[in-house]
């Protein structure tokens, strides 16, 4: 009986380690969701700092613009995890100590009281009921007559009788104690082996669900990080752009702020410029994860878009 507690021990190690190693894949997953997020966030930094800002203020400068109003931004901050959301990790309830102690008492104490209480239970029933070896009946009996009448009694009468004395009946009050705390004990490290079994399947039925969890995003790990750079590299050329074109658009600006008196050319430019800055703003506002930290399909989208813009305004250049 007692391999089946040890065996409920070596589920708790097991589980333990499994626990433990989750937790290492768990913080390494999330150490790199952290260092992906903050270099995105460094280049929508970068860009808001370096292009929208500078675009903006000439911008504004403009009179009677008849392009759409500008969408309004916020400046990023390095920190913010609303690209890419590390996934918090699931507790798992441990049991107080005191509670595993207290199940671990009980295995041994138990045993002891049961078995003293059958002893002084046979004892008792003995001393109730039975006569002894003269006829009279125990109970009538005090103090040391009760009890070696007693102690005769259960060892079958008085040696001289045949029977074993009152040795032989402490003898069998010993072995009454010792069987019933050998059953108890039984009994309770079964029960203890069975409620520690119980708790440890629940966990390991959790630690699964996790173990599901954290593959899952191992596998999609590859695919984020890709997502990612490509919005980095988006936000890098945008920002290029936006600067590359910037002091052409400056000079305009501060030669004639009046954008009715612009010829065709002249308003294409600063179109354009207005176009550069409406796409910087979606793709920076754009999660690359969603809630359950799955790929947005909207992300792709908007690289594709981004990268497809890009690629024509190079190409009218």
């Amino acid at each position: 009986m007692a391999i089946d507690l040890v065996d409920a021990v070596r589920f708790v190690n097991t589980n333990r380690q499994r626990r433990k190693r989750l937790l290492e894949c768990e913080r390494e997953l999330d150490r790199r969701a952290a260092e992906d997020n903050a270099a995105l966030q460094g280049a929508r930094l970068t860009l808001y700092d370096e292009a929208l800002v500078p675009f903006r203020d000439v911008y504004q400068r403009l009179q009677h613009v008849e392009l759409v109003e500008l969408t309004v931004v916020e400046r990023p901050t390095v920190g913010d995890t609303a690209s890419i959301e590390p996934r918090q990790p699931h507790k798992i309830t441990v049991p107080p100590a005191v509670r595993v102690l207290a199940g671990g008492v009980l295995v041994f104490a138990v045993p002891l009281v049961v078995g003293h209480a059958a002893k002084a239970s046979a004892y008792s029933v003995v001393r109730t009921f039975a006569s002894a070896s003269t006829g009279r009946a125990i109970k009538t009996l005090d103090g040391a007559a009760a009890r070696n009448a007693t102690e005769a009694w259960l060892g079958r009468g008085p040696i001289g009788a045949g029977g074993g004395g009152r040795a032989a009946g402490r003898r069998l009050l010993d072995k009454i104690e010792t069987a019933s705390a050998s059953l108890t004990w039984d009994i309770a490290t079964k029960w203890q082996a069975q409620a520690l079994d119980d708790s440890q399947q629940k966990k390991a039925r959790a630690l699964e669900r996790r173990e599901a969890e954290v593959r899952v995003r191992q596998e999609e790990a590859p695919a984020r990080y890709e997502r990612g750079k490509d919005m980095q590299r988006v936000l890098g050329d945008l920002r290029s752009e936006m600067v590359r074109r910037l002091p052409s658009f400056t000079t305009l600006v501060e030669a004639c702020d009046d954008f009715a008196r612009y010829d065709s050319r002249q308003r294409a430019e600063v179109a354009a410029m207005a176009d550069l800055d409406g796409l910087a703003v979606r793709v920076m506002d754009c999660p690359i994860t969603d809630a359950d930290g799955r790929l947005t399909e909207e992300s792709r989208r908007v690289v594709a878009d981004a990268e497809a813009r890009l690629r024509a305004m190079e190409a009218e250049s």
